[in-house]
């Protein structure tokens, strides 16, 4: 009765009622009811099938298969949680609990989180390195432009507005993530050439061979198949079509005065990338992921960031409001995981910090890739492995 009740509350099946207030289901009541329960049961949320049951929703086939790529998504979750769960449960001594909660604490989700201030660094990440990572990458008038992992829409305005000619479509997984980087978009008055949509960069949502090219930024760190991605990806593209790849490195960090607590914090963030799936050293590997995806005429630039009293600009950006908060909002995650004490992971981020001042510096390499879908191929290897 109470599922009936908050079914009727949120318009979902809305029967008459008798003189006394009791729900009356006639016979269109019962078909709506079951039709709802076959809904509700692929895991769809109330309110989308009450849409859907209503006629309101503007594109049922693209809602469901929306949904489709979070359940595939799901799977893929499940399945890295099964196989890590194996490997500590195989190798664990005698305090099993206490080696399962450390080592897949964070297994399954993004590390950084979602809330507002992780928003706000993205932006300011984006706006910081526009010029360091941005330099160059420019589309043609009528391309297609696939962004996949878009997120707040950070890099998306960026991107778009370095191309007024070219066509956006940029997805995310996330539905929270989805709106955000749509307000993020109309409100840059990009909207009638940036489509933002829920999608999966394992399956996007666009015909095979339809995009002109692919960029990806900061994605492919928190995947745990990385290779399996560029795959899909590469399989959207037209044959000539291009990729460009950014990821950062935490390994090609460096900092003036050193500190070992600071490198604790990094480590912490690193550890727990690792257990969600992803790898924040992965920009170091970005040449022979492309590679072994299929992709040709593979390259890899790397873009170092460096802060120092010549640039307290750079300082303040870089380290004080883009590495430092991301490294710092780990903060209980860690503890959680017993991986550091409270006041060492306190001391580091204020060493970090330390770097901006008077004395200090700090450096970060990001890696820029680009690679080819080749024109004469239609494998998913190299058309010259030598080269590629």
């Amino acid at each position: 009765m109470r599922v009936l009740r908050h079914w009727d509350e949120r318009g979902v099946v809305s029967p008459s009622r008798t003189p006394a207030g009791h729900r009356l289901y006639g016979a269109d009541d019962v078909v709506r009811l079951h039709r709802a329960i076959t809904l509700r049961a692929l895991g769809l949320r109330l309110d989308r099938v009450a849409a859907l049951l209503d006629g309101t929703d503007p594109d049922p086939a693209a809602t469901l298969r929306a949904h489709l790529a979070q359940v595939d998504a799901d799977l893929r979750r499940r399945r890295t949680v099964r196989d890590r769960l194996a490997e500590v449960l195989a190798d664990t001594g005698d305090d099993v609990l206490s080696t399962v909660l450390r080592e897949m604490t964070m297994i399954g989700s993004y590390v950084h989180g979602y809330h507002e201030t992780e928003a706000t660094r993205l932006r300011d990440q984006a706006a910081t390195l526009a010029d360091l990572l941005h330099d160059g990458v420019t589309f043609p008038d009528g391309a297609h432009v696939l962004e996949p992992g878009c997120g707040v829409g950070a890099q998306t305005v960026v991107l778009a507005a370095r191309s007024p000619g070219a066509r956006f479509t940029s997805i995310d997984l996330t539905e929270t993530q989805v709106a955000a980087a749509r307000a993020r978009v109309e409100a840059a008055g990009l909207a009638d050439r940036v489509d933002v949509r829920a999608g999966d960069v394992h399956d996007p949502p666009v015909p095979p061979g339809s995009v002109d090219h692919v960029v990806v930024f900061f994605l492919l760190e928190h995947l745990p198949r990385p290779q399996e991605a560029l795959a899909a990806l590469r399989h959207v593209l037209r044959p000539g079509g291009t990729i460009t790849v950014v990821e950062g490195d935490h390994g090609a960090t460096s900092f003036h005065p050193d500190s070992d607590d600071a490198r604790a914090v990094i480590a912490c963030q690193e550890v727990l990338q690792r257990q969600a799936g992803g790898d924040a050293g992965i920009g170091r590997r970005l040449h022979p992921l492309l590679a072994s995806a299929g992709f040709d005429d593979v390259a890899v630039v790397p873009r170092t960031a460096h802060a120092h009293a010549g640039r307290p600009d750079l300082a303040d950006s870089l380290v004080r409001r883009t590495f430092t908060p991301m490294v710092a909002g780990v903060r209980e995650p860690a503890l959680a995981a017993g991986l550091i004490t409270p006041e060492r992971f306190d001391a580091g981020v204020r060493d970090l910090l330390r770097t901006t001042e008077p004395g200090g510096t700090f450096s970060y390499t990001f890696f820029r890739a680009t690679g080819t879908r080749a024109a004469s191929t239609t494998s998913t290897t190299p058309t010259n492995p030598r080269r590629a």
